[in-house]
């Protein structure tokens, strides 16, 4: 161990031992590895000051260790996320590189970058600011990450496997949601939770809460993650490749370790729309 570090084990005790679990399990991500430290702010740029229940936009100017100078944008409504993006040029134009994001949960965390390919802009003139996200942005790949589950953590080739899986799979589900009929907007994560559990998984939930499609009825059963689904239902209400997961468990542990990680997903579209000529008051 250098001198002068901070031993692991010790940051994990601060993590767990709090009364603010989520909040300072996702600090102590970026304490492990590292990323808390990693950049030197320049300037920093909002909508409105931050605070319990403000809503805000967020462009900060950051030097990384290496010297490179980046952009990176962020909003109240996912403060695990940031948008990376290059220096703007003259005309205010910048290219949006990737996002980093850590999705938390009560036994640890998943975290990665997703590199992207997209156009924004960045106009500033003297102490204000305009924000633009001026095409489509695609994500293309994620290529880093890692893994925390209780105390196993996962890094390198295996962390890029599993998370890769995990996202081709949240896609899938995100995909289904975006196509049923009725489906409220949501003010946030909660209200997204607790629309779609008794949906997709209504065993978890009272009977009072479970939807009129749900019977047990001549239900057909399989086992897994001790969990006993109603593989009837699963064939009544989702295409092919969704059945495979709900039967399967791995919808279940995807909500149980990833669900803000759906949300992010669920909420893409709305997230860049909210990045629309927004002005800036630079206040750092």
């Amino acid at each position: 161990m250098k001198k002068g570090s901070i031993p692991a084990g010790i940051i994990i005790g601060w993590v767990l031992c709090s009364t603010s679990c989520i909040s300072l399990v996702e600090k102590g991500g970026q304490l492990l590895n590292g990323s808390a430290f990693a950049e030197k702010t320049l300037a920093v740029y909002r909508t409105q000051a931050a605070g319990k229940g403000k809503r805000y936009i967020e462009v900060r100017q950051v030097r990384q260790r290496k010297g490179e100078e980046q952009l990176l944008l962020s909003s109240w409504a996912f403060p695990t996320l940031r948008l990376r993006g290059s220096v703007p040029g003259n005309d205010g134009s910048f290219y949006l590189l990737s996002l980093d994001f850590l999705a938390s949960h009560y036994t640890g965390w998943n975290e990665f970058t997703l590199d992207l390919s997209g156009l924004g802009g960045f106009m500033v003139q003297g102490t204000t600011g305009t924000l633009r996200l001026t095409g489509p942005i695609e994500p293309i790949a994620i290529s880093n990450g890692k893994i925390r589950h209780r105390n196993s953590r996962l890094t390198g080739t295996q962390a890029l496997t599993e998370l890769r899986n995990r996202y081709d799979r949240i896609q899938a589900i995100v995909e289904w949601m975006h196509t049923q009929p009725g489906v409220p907007a949501f003010t946030d994560q909660k209200a997204f939770e607790a629309y779609w559990k008794p949906l997709l998984m209504p065993e978890l939930v009272f009977a009072k809460k479970r939807p009129p499609t749900f019977s047990l009825k001549n239900a057909v059963w399989v086992r897994a993650e001790d969990i006993k689904w109603n593989s009837t239902y699963t064939e009544t209400l989702f295409p092919e490749d969704i059945r495979i997961l709900r039967n399967s468990g791995a919808l279940l542990r995807d909500w149980e370790e990833a669900v803000s990680w759906m949300y992010f997903v669920y909420e893409w579209d709305h997230l860049v729309e909210s990045m629309q000529d927004v002005p800036l008051t630079k206040i750092k």
